[in-house]
């Protein structure tokens, strides 16, 4: 007959390995801001030319998107859809305020650069600025204003109001 042994303090053998990776422990996932907000959104907005003759520079309708790096930094794509599209890459420096709105997110001014990629017979890259406010509205539902300033051969200034969902 087989007897089972019972571990006691003697016949215990504690093998040290570590359970949790110190590089685990430190790294926090990007899954939402300060403000509580997801990092990711996608939009559409209306720009209203201000100078120019580009996307940027003309009335059009643009997709937006934001894609949140850290807690302050964002990079902010979008697509002017004219007959010409114009394409936008700004890195952003985000201010979330901590002044909660009712529905617990915080307004968040941002400020950027980046480049301008114009399309067309006379497609130019250029750098570019913008300044905004995401001003939350609903649980996943946002606005945003923005002021963007492409220097190309001319300067190309445009103000865009539009909706952004976050996910």
């Amino acid at each position: 007959m087989v007897q089972a042994v019972q571990p006691s303090e003697a016949n215990v053998v504690v093998t040290p390995y570590l359970t949790e990776s110190p590089i685990a422990q430190t790294f926090e996932p990007l899954t939402g801001d300060t403000n509580g907000r997801s990092r990711f959104s996608i939009g559409v907005s209306g720009n209203v030319g201000i100078t120019g003759d580009t996307a940027m520079g003309e009335s059009s309708v643009s997709i937006n998107s934001r894609i949140g790096l850290t807690d302050s930094l964002s990079v902010r794509p979008s697509v002017g859809l004219t007959s010409d599209p114009s394409i936008t890459v700004p890195l952003t420096l985000d201010f979330p305020t901590g002044a909660d709105t009712d529905i617990g997110d915080s307004l968040t001014p941002y400020i950027g650069g980046g480049v301008v990629v114009t399309t067309g017979d006379n497609g130019q890259v250029a750098p570019m600025a913008t300044v905004g406010l995401d001003v939350p509205i609903a649980d996943a539902i946002g606005a945003s204003i923005s002021v963007d300033a492409g220097f190309l051969d001319t300067t190309q200034v445009g103000a865009s109001v539009g909706l952004s969902y976050s996910f």
